[in-house]
């Protein structure tokens, strides 16, 4: 069993400092004898510049860079496939998506990688994460079912974590969705939604046992429309999804009137996301908006 990561960062940007620390939390998970492979994407770094970036930086680190920005969700299929094209995931392997910001107490991936050895039906795993988070020894210990509410408002990549057999299956991110696109966010929402959907086995942990800051309602605001977007997609596939659409309505009204997600934003997915649920038809048959379901990558 191994751990697979997957991290971008904009090397030219403010987190440097973050991102060592996530580094550095994963090292000390390896000198505890945790297998742990973390891919890096080191982006506005152009690509001759690599080597003498690179000093300082963990060498059981994979890295690479492009001079460049991407999307997260291309930033992270890009990882994806690259580490595919190298070796496959073990099916009881797990696979996350740190961002830079993110990090890990002392102990937690080596009680993660028990925690999914010792539930063979665990294929999706979600907590709370904390500025500050637990890192006792029990932390993993009371993971109950997942509630659609609870991956659909709680989600994060920080805090999700997937057996390696169904992050093969569900493969690329959304590459319409996330930072860096149009829709600005839900690309994480999205790939726990197909996990769910795939009917496998979830669980959730509410406990912080992740270093991240907490997500607020500003960030709901500032990602309303990717998130909408992705509801309205599955809310025909379950009840719990529909009525989960149905509340992100009322979560975006409230928001526009508290003046944290502009009208017009809100006017616009009402106007995409509405169709998809089969309550309005689209005037003049034109073209659905360009949010189409992500394909596997091919190892």
């Amino acid at each position: 069993m191994a751990i697979h990561l997957f991290t971008t960062t904009d090397w030219r940007g403010p987190r440097r400092a973050d991102l060592l620390r996530l580094l550095d939390s994963v090292e000390r998970s390896r000198a505890a004898g945790v297998s742990v492979h973390h891919h890096l994407l080191l982006q506005n770094c152009p690509p001759e510049t690599l080597a003498a970036e690179r000093v300082g930086l963990p060498a059981q680190t994979h890295v690479t860079a492009i001079p460049g920005r991407a999307s997260i969700s291309a930033a992270r299929n890009q990882l994806i496939g690259a580490a595919l094209a190298e070796t496959p995931f073990g099916a009881d392997d797990v696979v996350a998506f740190p961002d830079d910001d993110c990090f890990y107490a002392d102990g937690f991936l080596a009680r993660l990688e028990a925690a999914f050895a010792a539930r063979p039906g665990l294929d999706l795993l979600l907590c709370r994460v904390a500025n500050e988070p637990e890192d006792g020894p029990d932390g993993l210990r009371d993971i109950a079912p997942a509630s659609a509410a609870q991956i659909v408002r709680l989600t994060m990549s920080n805090s999700m974590f997937l057996r390696g057999s169904l992050a093969a299956t569900l493969g690329a991110f959304d590459p319409t969705l996330g930072l860096g696109t149009p829709a600005r966010g839900g690309e994480d929402t999205d790939y726990a939604v197909r996990a769910l959907l795939a009917g496998n086995a979830t669980g959730f942990v509410d406990r912080p046992l992740v270093g991240h800051p907490p997500a607020d309602r500003s960030a709901a605001a500032r990602y309303y429309y990717g998130a909408a977007m992705v509801l309205a997609r599955y809310a025909r596939r379950r009840p719990a999804l529909m009525r989960e659409y149905l509340r992100k309505v009322l979560v975006g009204l409230v928001f526009t009137l508290q003046g944290r997600v502009p009208a017009r934003t809100y006017a616009e997915a009402l106007r995409d996301t509405l169709p998809l649920v089969g309550l309005f038809p689209r005037r003049g048959g034109g073209a659905e908006p360009a949010f189409g379901l992500s394909r596997p990558l091919a190892p």
